[in-house]
């Protein structure tokens, strides 16, 4: 019997918070989440469901809504990062402070979504907390790099700039949504000179992030611009939601 596991089973406890929130057409709202009994909760998962996902944006943030996470980023580019994989470390909400999670819907009909939090209670946090103390490593902590934009029909290789924090980041995930179909948008990603991703279609992308990380982490630089460059091949204009899973170095 594993000790260790058993004293964990006792004291930590499944905990999934989920709110379903009705939007209008064009309408805003925004849901709150907060550790069980207003502790720490470590978000490792999201898991989204519901309609209207590419049109649907989301932000998260803490400290009432001024320390975003992510911002304006579709909620289907979420479930694609989050489907089949989940963070290195976690998503910390902290003792008596809460998650705000900012919807909008873009779309010109209703949508109801549902966004859960999958993760670690405060007991669960601590022992995965201090597992990587007691080999000596930081518990990663996620940042995000994200975008989105729409681009007109017939556009190749249309350039978008990401914003970059002020120090370097690692790559190891990306996901990709868009109002159209994955095969009339194509994306290359390059920093700087350096070319990270080839044009390749968006569900290639996908595929290739769905379940592992990159086989070589990306190393992002600080003050260097890190560029999409979007193709759309449809016949109509499309908005493209890009997120990416990064770690500071």
């Amino acid at each position: 019997m594993n000790t260790q596991l058993e004293e964990l089973l006792s004291k930590a406890k499944y905990y999934t918070p989920a709110k379903k929130v009705e939007l209008a057409a064009g309408e805003t709202k925004t849901v709150r989440f907060q550790g069980l009994n207003a502790k720490r909760y470590g978000v490792n998962r999201l898991a989204i469901g519901g309609t209207g996902l590419d049109y649907v944006m989301a932000t998260l943030a803490f400290n009432n809504g001024r320390d975003k996470k992510i911002d304006e980023t579709s909620l289907s580019a979420l479930r694609k990062l989050f489907l089949a994989r989940s963070l290195r470390g976690a998503l910390i909400v902290e003792k008596a402070t809460e998650l705000f999670v900012t919807l909008t819907n873009t779309d010109n009909t209703a949508h109801t979504v549902n966004v859960q939090l999958i993760g670690y209670d405060d007991e669960h946090l601590m022992h995965k907390m201090d597992s990587y103390e007691a080999n000596g490593i930081e518990f990663p902590q996620p940042e995000f790099v994200y975008i989105t934009k729409t681009i007109a029909s017939g556009v190749g290789q249309q350039r978008f700039s990401v914003n970059l924090p002020s120090h370097k980041l690692r790559l190891y995930r990306m996901a990709v949504s868009t109002t159209g179909t994955e095969d009339e948008i194509q994306l290359s990603i390059r920093q700087d000179r350096t070319r990270i991703k080839p044009e390749v279609f968006l569900s290639q992308i996908n595929d290739e992030f769905e379940d592992k990380d990159i086989i070589l982490p990306a190393t992002l630089q600080a003050h260097t611009p890190f560029d999409l460059f979007v193709t759309n091949t449809g016949a109509g204009a499309h908005t493209v939601s890009f997120i990416a899973e990064c770690y500071r170095v």
